[in-house]
């Protein structure tokens, strides 16, 4: 029984020294298949945001991962990354999305745990020097939701005189708060071993989500706060303002409902190798 506890632990301590450990970045391009804007699947392309800043246009991804593998064609990757994501409708190909004129600019933080299966074993010593891959996981991530404030008021005059009774001023203001979700990442990419410690990839994440608000396209009357001066909810003003009201919740969904967003990084990897390589000899 001991010399079987001490062939156990011997195995366990080879086992644990003989990974291989990647550390690393990733920076690339960001995009939403969403509702508002272009639809293509794949577009880490710059978008133009009614803004002079090329701040403003560029949808990036920046983050860091940690690799741990098992074998030479199995292991697991930690990621944390961050992405902006931008769209508008000015730049879609459809006609009632370039009359409609929408835009939007979120920002996603994502931690997420992936297993990653390569097809050649380039984690091994004397292996291939490249391989493509596939990777699935689960995560959780972080946007900004729009919450607005709806309100009405009397039209007045620069001496803060009534006009007219009929006439209401209607104000929209918008602020931001981080909701958080769960995310299922799938992708793929091509990975290339350089000079035995560093290895460079080239990949596509696609993340599924159960939210369709990444775009701003669908917001609930839980997303909004109305406030009416005293008065305007009396009649004859009252059916008015809920119709103002109804069509300030409406304008902010626009969205096909039955489908949930998605958002995908595409970029590269640069990965540091380090910790004693597998080694599967007999």
């Amino acid at each position: 029984m001991k010399n079987l506890l001490i062939v156990i632990l011997g195995l366990s301590f080879s086992m644990t020294i003989a990974q291989r450990h990647e550390i690393g970045v990733f920076g690339g391009g960001a995009n939403v298949i969403g509702d508002i804007g272009r639809s293509n699947y794949i577009n880490p392309m710059p978008v133009s945001y009614n803004s002079d800043k090329i701040t403003d246009k560029l949808p990036i991804a920046l983050g860091l991962i940690y690799r741990f593998n098992f074998n030479p064609h199995m292991g697991v990757r930690f990621n944390a990354i961050y992405g902006k994501v931008i769209g508008n409708d000015a730049v879609a190909p459809e006609t009632y999305k370039k009359e409609r004129g929408y835009a939007y600019k979120n920002n996603i933080l994502e931690g997420s745990l992936l297993f990653e299966y390569n097809f050649f074993d380039i984690n091994n010593e004397n292996a291939a020097k490249h391989s493509p891959y596939i990777f699935a996981g689960i995560g959780a991530f972080m946007y900004d939701k729009n919450l607005y404030t709806i309100t009405n008021s009397f039209a007045r005059d620069s001496n803060g005189v009534i006009i007219l009774p009929e006439s209401i001023d209607t104000q929209v203001s918008t602020k931001t708060e981080k909701e958080s979700s769960f995310t299922f990442p799938v992708g793929a990419g091509y990975k290339v071993k350089y000079k035995h410690n560093w290895v460079i990839s080239a990949e596509v994440g696609f993340r599924y989500t159960r939210t369709d608000n990444l775009d701003h396209s669908f917001a609930n009357f839980n997303d909004f706060t109305f406030i009416t001066e005293p008065g305007l909810d009396q009649p004859p003003f009252d059916a008015e303002i809920g119709r103002r009201n109804i069509s300030a919740v409406e304008s902010r969904q626009v969205g096909n409902t039955s489908n949930f967003d998605w958002y995908v990084f595409t970029g590269l990897t640069l990965t540091y190798t380090f910790g004693r390589p597998p080694c599967y000899c007999d």
